[in-house]
Formats: C-alpha cells, structure tokens, sequence
C-alpha cells in the first residue's frame, strides 16, 4: 500500500483512477445502457446523475463486475494500476479485485448485509478474504473500522445482527465493509435516498472525510440535487442509457426535481366515504426486544409505548420520525409481521394479533405492504405479472383469471403489456414499485402499509407513483398507513400525521 492506504500507485491529483468508455448492456435483447463514458479522478468526488431507468446502476454494476447473468456487456472499464479491461475478468480475478480495489456502496444498506450473522463476522470475513491475518487481529481491526465511520458504542454494533440496527447505522456498517482493506476507488448507489435529512447529511459528511483521508476516488449515483450540490466535484448526466458532457457546475446536472409539493393535489381523503367503522385499530400496543440472561430473556428497552390510533377507510395515515424511531416496527406490527409485546390490531373488525387473530390467508386480503426497496421486495426470478397474480392464486382465483386481474391491474399503474412480461431486473426502480403497487392492491385489501414506497425514486418518478397510489385510493377506498422521513411527501398526501419519537407516537 502506498502511504493514503490505496493499492495502487498514486497518479497524482488529477489523475483518472476510473475510466468507462462507451459502455454497452443488454439484458434479454433489450438496450439498457447504450453509451456511458466518464472519468473518476483521485481525491475527488464524481456523481453520476439521472432519472429513474436512465442506466445509473446498471452503469455502477457493471463498474463492480455484479450485473446479472442475462446481461452482455460491452465497452472498457479501467482501474489505475490494473492493465486489463476489467469486462474482460473471470470471477476468480473479479472476486480478488472487489472489495480490496474497488468497493461498493449499494442503495439498500439492510439488503446488502447478510441478516443471519453478527455485523463483526461479516467485517472480519471480508478483511481476511483480501488480507490474511490471525481472527483475532482481524476482530481487534473490524472494531477500529466501526469506530472509524462514527458508530455510537462500536462493541454493541459489533454483536447486533443487521435488522437490530437502524437504517442509518446499516449504512455506516456498510461504508465500512466497502471501505475495510482501503480501495482505491469507492462505488456509492443512492446511499442516503432511504435516510431521514439529519441522518443522510451525517453520512454524506462521513464519506466525504474519507475522500480526503483515504485520498479515494469516489463515483456517487444519485438522482437528488441537494446531495449534487452538497457533494460533486464533476458531475455527468445519464439520460435514456447515455451520458452527456461532465461539468463542474452542480447547478446544471440534468436531473429532474419535479417536487410533489409543487404538484398540487395528493392522496388526502377523495375517496368514496366508507365510514361504515374503522379501518384500522391500533389499540394500546407496545413492543420491546428482550435481552438474553444467564437462564431466561429479560425484558429490554421498549421500542414503542401505548400505541393507539384509530381511523375510517379511505384516509391516508403519515408516520413521521427519525431513523431508528420505531416506524417500521409499528408498520410490522400493522402488517401481522411483527407480534406486539402487549396490545392488539384490527383491521375491518378482525383481528390480525394475538391468540384469535386471521389465518395467513384472510389477513392477505386484509392488509398488504409496499416495501422501501423496489427491487428487493420482488422475486428476481418471477416476471412482473406473474407476481401481481400470485396473490390472487393463492386466494383461490383459477390461474388464467388471476392472470387477466393482474394485467388489468398493472395497467392501471401504468406499466405496458411488453414491460409486464418483463423480470424485476429488467426494469427501473420507478416500474418495480409499480409492480410491487400492483401486487399490495390487487386483492383490495383494506389496508396497505406504505414503507418509505418513494424514498428510493427520483422526483419526477415520486409525484408520479404518488398519484397513482391517490386513483387507487379513490377506487378502493384502501387506509394508507404510509411512514416517509420527508415532511414534504408526509404532508401532501395525508389526512392525519404522527409523530414517532423515543417509542411514542403523538399526533402533529
């Protein structure tokens, strides 16, 4: 290593540690990305900016050799130090040069941690994978790397297992896997879109310190202005696969910001009046994750406290709070995922908690989730409409007549027969929330969990799923349970908010 703790030689400060010239993907016939070039130098912060499906990711995959089987490739992409064109490595070369040359940042922090072992495992596997050492030295350097990206109590983070932390503290945790064994160059896909302000702005101030300390070259795929202002050095536009000029001038990055707040109109209560009872009853819940004793669990700290929120169909309830506040453990516990400590749920008088709560079946018809992360939440396998019909099959419906509800249904979020068709990884971000739309309402549940559905998705994307999720509302008259960090989605799209801090709700 050199002294800034990169692999490879220093090139000075202008010199490019990354190159992609006239980059190419296919996928199943279909031209993703038809020409993206730009150049990443040293100590500087490059963003790569665009709209939904415009070919950021696939252009970051490819840059870390992880697109997919179906995918063929074409174009160069070259690492300072390293003389081959990297499309051209096997996966034994890929798999000794990402992680200690070149590392990775994904959107979905939570996704890329493995959730069955320890967050100090994980650490110490990739640091002997690139550099071999006694476990127990590797443990002692797993914990500086914790400390290192600003942990609060490293030693407890180190012990937890991905889903007992917060998003943002995953993120953490993930900067520090990608950064381990000190890469020359850093690969960071919509690291903070899933991030409460306080929380993205703390990290973005954590990665650009280790530009400038570990002397990195970092390529930031992002679709937000404010972090484009915040962060860019250069900047190149993508736009339909291709990429134009690179400027200095974040004012002029091509992304779209169409902000719903500037959209009028929103979900609010338009729908049909069915106020015939409550939707939802969330009554005096509360949950805490017990500690391990000697002999038996203790109780632990609560995560939520007397809980209780009521409310008629056809309203769109906002739950507001930082990362880590109890949002989705609320969300989970609506949902049937997560049993409540004490308290109970119903949702059109029936219970979907405790000892008399509905069969797995009924609940599907009852309350569906739309998950954060639009890919994730798909079965990479399964076309689009074959997962929007799954539900309905499993209810009971004959396969051909799920098959028509569900092109029927995708349809009306605005995807056409050929996308439909279509695996999750050959469509954008903004389609595969469409599908996962499509999937949570096409057995008109009564309602339907909204975790984070637009946090992901550029702004021009996020008014448009956003008023799909209004028509849809009006047609079926479905509560909406829908928890963002944005105050500006919270407050255009519901009819009451509340408020998630230390374990309380209370309403704004």
């Amino acid at each position: 290593m050199n002294e800034s703790g990169s692999h490879f030689p220093e090139t000075g400060d202008t010199g490019h540690q990354l190159v992609i010239g006239g980059l190419r993907v296919d996928i199943d016939g279909t031209t993703v990305v038809r020409d993206v070039s730009l150049a990443v130098d040293r100590r500087s912060v490059h963003c790569l900016v665009g709209d939904s499906g415009s070919g950021k990711t696939l252009t970051s995959l490819a840059a870390v050799g992880l697109l997919p089987r179906a995918a063929t490739v074409t174009g160069s992409i070259r690492l300072s130090g390293i003389d081959e064109n990297l499309l051209d490595l096997d996966q034994g070369r890929w798999s000794s040069i990402r992680g200690s040359a070149i590392g990775y940042v994904g959107q979905n922090a939570l996704g890329c941690l493995h959730p069955a072992f320890r967050i100090d495992t994980q650490l110490i596997e990739t640091i002997r994978r690139h550099r071999p050492m006694p476990r127990a030295e590797a443990r002692a350097l797993a914990l500086r790397e914790l400390e290192a990206v600003e942990l609060p109590d490293p030693r407890r983070v180190a012990r937890s297992r991905p889903a007992q932390l917060s998003g943002g503290m995953c993120q953490r945790v993930a900067l520090a896997i990608a950064l381990c064994n000190r890469p020359s160059v850093l690969i960071a896909d919509e690291p903070t879109t899933a991030l409460d302000d306080d929380t993205q702005g703390l990290i973005l101030d954590l990665i650009r310190s280790m530009v400038d300390r570990y002397g990195l070259s970092l390529l930031l795929i992002t679709h937000d202005n404010r972090v484009v202002e915040q962060m860019a050095d250069e900047i190149t536009t993508i736009a339909d696969g291709v990429t134009s000029s690179t400027t200095t001038q974040p004012a002029t990055a091509g992304a779209v910001r169409a902000r719903v707040d500037d959209e009028g109109g929103g979900t609010g209560s338009t729908g049909p009046d069915r106020s015939t009872g409550p939707a939802l009853e969330i009554i005096d819940v509360a949950k805490s994750y017990g500690r391990r004793g000697r002999f038996r669990r203790r109780p632990g700290e609560p995560v939520l406290r007397d809980v209780s929120i009521a409310a008629p169909p056809a309203t769109t309830i906002g739950l507001v709070g930082r990362s880590g506040a109890g949002k989705t453990t609320l969300a989970q516990i609506v949902a049937g995922v997560l049993p409540p400590t004490e308290g109970s749920v119903r949702i059109a008088g029936r219970p979907v908690t405790g000892a008399d709560r509905v069969g797995r079946v009924e609940k599907a018809g009852l309350v569906q989730y739309v998950f954060q992360d639009p890919f994730g939440s798909l079965n990479p396998r399964r076309s689009a409409i074959a997962q929007v019909a799954e539900p309905l099959i499993a209810a009971g419906r004959p396969a051909e007549e799920a098959r028509s509800r569900a092109g029927e249904v995708l349809a009306d979020v605005g995807l056409t027969t050929a996308q439909t068709e279509r695996l999750p990884t050959a469509l954008s971000g903004g389609q595969c929330q469409r599908v996962g739309i499509a999937r949570a309402v096409v057995r008109r549940p009564s309602v339907i969990v909204l975790d984070e559905p637009v946090s992901a998705l550029d702004w021009s994307i996020r008014a448009e799923i956003l008023t799909i999720l209004a028509d849809l509302q009006e047609a079926t008259g479905a509560l909406y349970l829908l928890i963002s960090h944005e105050m500006s989605v919270i407050e255009q799209a519901s009819d009451r908010i509340y408020e998630v801090a230390d374990g309380v709700v209370r309403r704004r």
